[in-house]
């Protein structure tokens, strides 16, 4: 497979997970919203790394919202619209190497944006709903309709990945919980919250499931970290990762796929060899932000030593050559 499609396919993985991650935790933004009376958007932003964006975009547009940008605004790269749109943009690129029905599903999903001609608060909920809804329809399609070749690996590769890095963030956006003081933490606004982030991760049934009855920071936080058993914990993306990886990177040089599988064996290695308790004594937000700096260099190693290792002949870069992120 031409280093080119593979790309192409590993960031098409990640821009279909990242806009279903976008739509679901901007759904439950809104939900809480109006539950707790209290506008938090500006956490949600925080989450996908665009704060200072955002603050940049306000001095051009004083009229805009954290869930304007967040959602509809194409001034955010990692806004669900134009996250939608770079999918769209890959998709059609990968005609040949997609089933027909996942070509057709992302189009109708970039359609029913398209049709949007500005952006409307009241709608948040339904338009939300309705893009998770497809974004999940379109995976599901795409592991039943398309061909378990090399390609398809690659996609799974970019798939885990971004879930990965979207569940980290997650957890990293309510850190400051769990550290010593405060009066309101184990408090009930404290539990709301702690519920909010297990919305956002499509965790609440799974956490009832393991047995609490209660919500607890701590636990929330084993069970989005470590469980062996719940598909968007960071240890079964990882596993996940390195198995597509191993798959798809096997008929690659081996000094060519060393650094990338190196690397994902030695963070799985890692994430098997601590414990929640461990984490927490050494500061929940300095292992997630290790953590997101490894997923980084997995990304890199990948891009420059797998799909970019051999000499650029005039060959038109790839369409996420300059998204990194």
């Amino acid at each position: 497979m031409l280093s080119r499609v593979a790309e192409n396919l590993y960031w098409l993985g990640r821009q279909l997970e990242r806009a279903e991650n976008i739509a679901r935790m901007a759904r439950v933004e809104h939900e809480v919203s109006l539950e707790s009376g209290q506008e938090i958007w500006h956490s949600l932003v925080s989450t996908t790394a665009s704060n200072q964006l955002f603050w940049d975009t306000l001095i051009e547009s004083p009229e805009l919202t954290h869930s304007e940008f967040l959602i509809y605004s194409m001034r955010n790269p990692a806004s669900l619209r134009a996250t939608l749109t770079r999918a769209r943009e890959l998709a059609l690129g990968l005609r040949e190497h997609i089933s027909r029905e996942v070509w057709e599903e992302i189009n109708a999903l970039y359609l029913y944006l398209a049709l949007r001609k500005q952006y409307l608060a009241g709608d948040i909920h339904e338009f939300c709903t309705e893009t998770q809804r497809r974004t999940q329809t379109i995976l599901g399609l795409y592991d039943n309709t398309v061909l378990r070749d090399e390609g398809r690996e690659w996609f799974r590769c970019g798939m885990y990945l971004e879930r990965a890095d979207m569940t980290s963030r997650i957890i990293d956006a309510k850190y400051h919980i769990l550290l010593p003081g405060g009066d309101s933490i184990g408090g009930a606004f404290d539990r709301f919250q702690w519920m909010a982030v297990l919305r956002s991760a499509s965790a609440r049934e799974a956490y009832r499931r393991t047995g609490n009855s209660e919500v607890d920071g701590v636990q929330v936080a084993e069970l989005l970290i470590f469980s062996q058993e719940f598909p968007r914990s960071l240890a079964f993306c990882v596993q996940g990762l390195q198995r597509h990886c191993q798959l798809a990177a096997a008929q690659t040089p081996k000094r060519r796929r060393a650094a990338a599988e190196r690397g994902i064996a030695l963070l799985n290695l890692d994430l098997g060899a601590t414990d929640i308790e461990h984490v927490i004594d050494e500061g929940l937000h300095d292992f997630i932000d290790g953590f997101q700096q490894r997923l980084s260099e997995i990304d890199r190693a990948i891009t420059d030593e797998i799909f970019r290792a051999a000499p650029d002949h005039g060959r038109a870069p790839s369409l996420q050559q300059a998204d990194q992120g």
